[in-house]
């Protein structure tokens, strides 16, 4: 039976050109696959093209709220200040209601109302609240992406600034135990959830579009890292750059690097890199690629560019880090490295060798084929 579903989000999902962007839209389209009624309603938090809105998006009626940050005073400011002076959690986190605007209520119960719902999905544990919503009639899902529990420490035990959202382990559980369901996208992170709620949790790794492999001979020799300006982004490819780079250049003249996303914002220009910015189509950028690299060094979640790149069934070297939730291709559908040495060397075998570059190519569309059926199983489990 078509069920009507209705995600809720804050971050509007196209163009798929992030990796929060992209897991949204892939959700659409599957659940569109599964023969659901989708509709989506739009947050309005950040820019987005108000072309794509509407049902010709993807087939999909879409609602745009509007949104106002919730107001901090300026005692509650200086507090923060203080505390991260001091050297205090507080200073870095914020209630699973801090970025919720109640404003948006009104027309999500009148939404409610209007159709009703089988599911609603919220992105993002500090959304949840509008879940509240909705009577019990409609299984109220959250599809979390990441931890957000003490997430501020992953950046400051890697000298970084803390990005985004960060809350405490009891804030995250009262989010989470207002759903009937929450996905995790890793293993890893459900064993997490499932020690803080009760609620049923699984988990729904982030499927990819599929493109058969092309073989490849290594003529002209590119390296491709395609990427957000994430502090853990920035990091690692500003080591790849100062550390990797220039060892690999060395045994192969005519060598480039090509960036691709916001990422170029963040690198400053050196020889023999192209920084595309966001400009062109992902097909075509990694179309380019004889190796793709994902060489951040902390993070969270499951790296969906590491994923995206076996989907483009591309030869790929990553850290361990950039394998998280992926352990089972390693080495098969692709490589990793956590070494200045063995990143330059892994990147070299590839590039040197066409045989191993079509393996590579070759198991890593498989590995995306099946990683994309399994989950899609999950997902249909949980949602018929």
């Amino acid at each position: 039976m078509t069920k009507k579903t209705l995600i809720i989000s804050p971050t509007f999902p196209y163009p798929p050109n992030t990796g929060n962007r992209a897991r949204i839209y892939q959700l659409l389209l599957n659940l569109k696959n599964l023969g659901q009624e989708v509709y989506l309603l739009y947050i309005d938090t950040e820019p987005f093209d108000e072309s794509q809105v509407g049902e010709n998006s993807w087939s999909t009626q879409t609602f745009v709220v509007p949104y106002t940050p919730p107001h901090k005073t300026l005692v509650s400011r200086i507090l923060k200040k203080v505390q991260k002076k001091l050297g205090m959690q507080a200073g870095y986190t914020y209630s699973i209601d801090g970025w919720y605007d109640d404003s948006i209520n009104a027309f999500i119960t009148e939404l409610a109302n209007q159709i009703c719902f089988d599911i609603v999905i919220v992105e993002y544990a500090f959304f949840s609240k509008a879940l509240e919503c909705f009577g019990d009639q409609t299984l109220k899902v959250i599809d979390t992406h990441d931890v957000y529990t003490n997430r501020h420490l992953i950046y400051l035990n890697n000298q970084q600034p803390p990005h985004w959202y960060s809350t405490t382990e009891a804030d995250e559980a009262k989010g989470l135990d207002r759903a009937d369901v929450i996905i995790a996208i890793q293993h890893k992170e459900k064993e997490f959830f499932t020690k803080i709620t009760k609620k049923k949790v699984i988990v729904v790794g982030h499927t990819v579009q599929l493109h058969e492999p092309v073989q490849r001979y290594l003529t002209d020799k590119a390296i491709v890292f395609v990427g957000s300006s994430t502090p853990m982004n920035v990091q690692g490819i500003n080591l790849f750059a100062k550390h990797v780079f220039p060892q690999i250049k060395g045994r192969f003249a005519e060598l480039k690097l090509i960036l691709a996303g916001t990422i170029c914002d963040m690198v400053e220009d050196f020889d023999h890199c192209i920084k595309l910015g966001k400009a062109g189509s992902l097909k075509d950028i990694y179309g380019q690629a004889d190796v793709v690299i994902n060489p951040i060094t902390f993070g969270t979640g499951l790296k969906i560019k590491t994923i995206e790149a076996l989907g483009y069934a591309k030869p790929l070297v990553t850290t361990s880090i950039g394998a998280e939730g992926l352990e089972n291709g390693i080495n098969q559908a692709f490589l990793v490295a956590d070494t200045t040495e063995s990143f330059v060397q892994s990147v070299s075998n590839v590039l040197a060798n066409s045989a191993l570059a079509n393996e590579l190519s070759r198991n890593a569309y498989e590995f995306a084929k099946n990683w994309n059926e399994a989950n899609l199983r999950e997902l249909k489990n949980v949602f018929k």
